[in-house]
């Protein structure tokens, strides 16, 4: 579905497609983009390994790199090309690791050591990233990410990156919530507002088990004879 055809689905829903509107194109269309990023929200995140936001620059002697403001969650990340594994840990782990994780008799924190990148530290600044070791030369490095969509919906004739098409119907239910929010004599309902939320809510949690049964392998059990 695009967003020309789920503007349409709305405008009939909600019975408004003679002009003047209820509900400006622009405010339609504000609704929809709200609810395809609040629906990636609740349901963990666009799975990406290809795009450039799974592309990290560790600059030379830079203890720091900039990343992507769409990333949700970094699941991996290893250096390009070799290969090899950058652990991915949380700021408040820095002082927690032992000696056999890092091999020195010293913490993370305090480290100014030079070389090859072995961990990346996130949670200490939004959309940044700390290295440790500072890298003793440019390094780049590939990520495993969940994320927020890169485009914003606006007009007609746009799609809905990283959500199945069978998804799209149901953005209705939040735009609906959005609409019967405003603050206007002939749009305000506040109970239908909050039931088409809890809807929208509902919904996206059935999708978020969908998709996490999708991201678990199958495993074969073998059973011994009696």
């Amino acid at each position: 579905m695009t967003s020309d055809e789920l503007y349409d689905l709305f405008r009939s829903d909600v019975m408004d497609t003679a002009a003047p509107y209820l509900w400006s194109d622009d405010e339609t269309y504000a609704y929809m983009n709200d609810a395809y990023y609040m629906f990636v929200r609740l349901t963990g995140g666009i799975p990406d390994f290809t795009s450039s936001a799974c592309t990290v620059t560790a600059t030379a002697n830079q203890a720091t790199a900039a990343l992507d403001p769409s990333i949700l969650v970094v699941r991996t990340a290893t250096l390009d090309p070799s290969g090899d594994k950058v652990k991915v840990i949380n700021a408040q782990d820095l002082d927690s690791l032992s000696d056999e994780d890092y091999g020195m008799l010293r913490t993370l924190n305090s480290t100014v050591s030079k070389g090859k990148v072995r961990y990346m530290v996130i949670g200490m600044q939004a959309d940044a990233v700390r290295w440790v070791n500072i890298p003793d030369t440019t390094y780049t490095v590939k990520l495993v990410i969940d994320r927020l969509p890169r485009t914003t919906i606006s007009d007609g004739g746009q799609t809905f990156e990283g959500v199945k098409p069978h998804h799209h119907f149901h953005f209705l239910k939040w735009m609906r919530h959005l609409a019967y929010s405003k603050q206007d004599a002939e749009t305000f309902d506040k109970a239908r507002s909050q039931q088409e939320k809890a809807d929208f809510e509902a919904y996206c949690s059935l999708a978020k088990a969908e998709k996490e049964r999708y991201k678990h392998k199958v495993r074969v059990v073998a059973y011994g004879g009696i």
